[in-house]
């Protein structure tokens, strides 16, 4: 979400000491733009359900 918003402040879940590792080494992950846009295109066709804080 960074890559496609920089305003955007993710905010990951952390319930234990893994994920809070997890987390933090996930920002070590690079897409490239062909990467980021094929993983957009995919995201983009799934239906979304129930209410996502913004109106389109």
């Amino acid at each position: 979400m960074l890559k496609k918003y920089p305003n955007v402040v993710p905010i990951p879940g952390s319930k234990n000491k893994g994920r809070i590792i997890e987390n933090l080494d996930a920002s070590l992950v690079e897409l490239s733009d062909e990467e980021f846009a094929d993983l957009d295109t995919r995201l983009n066709s799934l239906k979304v359900y129930g209410h996502r804080g913004f109106t389109r």
